[in-house]
This record gives structure tokens, C-alpha cells and sequence, in this order.
């Protein structure tokens, strides 16, 4: 559980990816590779009761003899250095406060998304260390809710996240739900990474071609991307054109490697622009 919740942590890092291809030995980096996209896609989940690194850690500190007959030693959690104690810190009030942001009281849910509102213009980019915690427990439920108080908060909090953080902390979390997501959350992340792209292209061209072409592909090549449903297919050619004003062509070129059908999607939605 630590481990995959080191690399959790992590995830907020945009270079994440090339920095594994480089650091990490080639026989290990599939297995780590597949565990960042679970936790990518699923989040972190809830802390087990009993992990086996929690148990070998008791194991040591009982043959520490000062620390034999002492629990309160023992149970007590692990400090990091100054360095990182903000970012842990955070951790622990976010791991808490989670559960709230997809609260089964729909009092409680919309009353969290709300703070949360109110939270992030004064962490901002404070808030990377838990943004890939976050964005699951903001979106999955809350932006398919019928009820109009909830999605309206969490909608609210998407614009807050995108007007006070770097938005290249952003790419990832939205690219992941906007092709695992489905109905109307799927249509509003779609959107709001056609809102990203003209930003984020001149700053970070390839981590844009990277995660958001495998979007558009995605989109394209299902119902959604090339049926008659008016907003998917609205959000999907609003995302295929604000990729054409930044690669022009070479949008194209990207294009020639998918599918005949993808190809064919793209090419009609680019000259009517719906």
C-alpha cells in the first residue's frame, strides 16, 4: 500500500512517465507502468487495516528494546523531514477528507464540494501532492449527478482548479476520466480539455500530444466520437479543432497512423466543425 502510495503521490509530477523510462530498470518498469495506470484510473482506495508492510514495520520496532513495551511508540506515524512534512500533511487532511466529496448524503456532498471551492484559491498549486487523489472523488459521481446543487458545485470546482493551478497538473487527471468516464462527465471533461489545450500546447507541446491525442483517438473511434448524440459529439469536435489551431497539419500526421475510421471522423469533423 506505501509503495502505490509513493507513486500516488508522485503522479503529480507532468514528467512522471519519461522519468520512470529513465530511472527505472526495464524489467521492472511494465509492472510499475500498470500500476500507475490502475492508480490513475481507480485512485489510491482506502488504507487496509492491516498491510504487510505495516506488520513487518511492528516486527522491527519490537526488537528495538526501548520501544518493546511502548505502543504508543510503536502506532505512532512516521514524521518526513521538513522537506516534505506540508506535502504529507496534506495527505493525511485530504485522505479524511475525500469520502465527503462523494458523500452518499447529497447535504454532505454538495456542502464538501463547496469547501472545496473555497480551498483551492488559497493552496493553489499547493494542492499538487493530492490533485490525482482529488480529481476522481470531484468528478466520477458528481458531474453525472441529477442533482442540479451538486453539479453545479462540482462543476465549480473544475473552473476553480483550472483557474488557480498550473493546468499542466491537470492534463492527466482529465484525460484519464475524459476516456473512462461516460454521459455528461465525459461531455464536461471533454470540453474542459478543449479549454486546455491553446494554454498548455506552447508551453508543453509533447505532454499534450502525448495524453491528449490518445483522447481524441479514443473519441473518435467509439459512438460517442462519431455518432449523431449532439454534446459528445459537440465536445469532441470542439477538442479535435482546438488541436488543429495549434498542430495544424501535423494533427494529420498523427492522424495517419490510426485506423481508416478514426482518419475519416477527424477529417469530417475538422471541415464542418461540428
Amino acid at each position: 500500500y506505501y509503495g502505490r502510495r509513493m507513486l500516488f503521490t508522485m503522479m503529480a509530477h507532468p514528467d512522471l512517465d519519461k522519468t520512470l523510462e529513465k530511472f527505472v530498470p526495464a524489467k521492472d518498469l511494465p509492472y510499475i507502468k500498470e500500476t500507475v495506470g490502475s492508480l490513475r484510473e481507480k485512485g489510491l482506495g482506502e488504507m487496509p487495516l492491516d498491510t504487510p508492510s505495516a506488520k513487518g514495520r511492528r516486527s522491527q520496532t519490537g526488537n528495538v528494546g526501548h520501544l518493546r513495551s511502548s505502543s504508543t511508540c510503536r502506532d505512532a506515524p512516521i514524521i518526513p523531514d521538513s522537506s516534505m512534512s506540508a506535502a504529507w500533511m496534506l495527505l493525511q487532511i485530504f485522505d479524511a477528507f475525500k469520502p465527503r466529496l462523494h458523500d452518499s448524503n447529497s447535504k454532505v456532498n454538495q456542502v464538501a464540494l463547496e469547501a472545496m471551492h473555497k480551498m483551492i484559491p488559497l493552496l493553489k498549486d499547493n494542492l499538487s501532492p493530492v490533485i490525482n487523489m482529488l480529481i476522481p472523488a470531484i468528478v466520477d459521481n458528481n458531474l453525472n449527478s441529477k442533482n442540479p446543487g451538486i453539479y453545479a458545485a462540482a462543476t465549480n470546482v473544475i473552473q476553480a482548479l483550472c483557474q488557480h493551478l498550473d493546468t499542466s497538473l491537470l492534463l492527466q487527471p482529465f484525460c484519464t476520466k475524459a476516456q473512462f468516464l461516460s454521459g455528461k462527465a465525459k461531455q464536461d471533461l471533454t470540453e474542459k480539455l478543449a479549454e486546455l489545450v491553446p494554454e498548455l500546447y506552447p508551453r508543453k507541446p509533447c505532454a499534450v500530444e502525448q495524453k491528449v491525442l490518445p483522447v481524441l483517438w479514443h473519441l473518435l473511434g467509439s459512438s460517442a466520437g462519431g455518432g449523431s448524440v449532439p454534446g459528445p459529439r459537440s465536445a469532441t469536435a470542439a477538442l479535435a479543432q482546438a488541436l488543429w489551431a495549434q498542430m495544424g497539419p501535423g494533427l494529420l500526421a498523427h492522424a495517419a497512423a490510426q485506423p481508416p475510421h478514426i482518419r475519416k471522423s477527424l477529417e469530417e469533423l475538422l471541415e464542418t466543425g461540428t
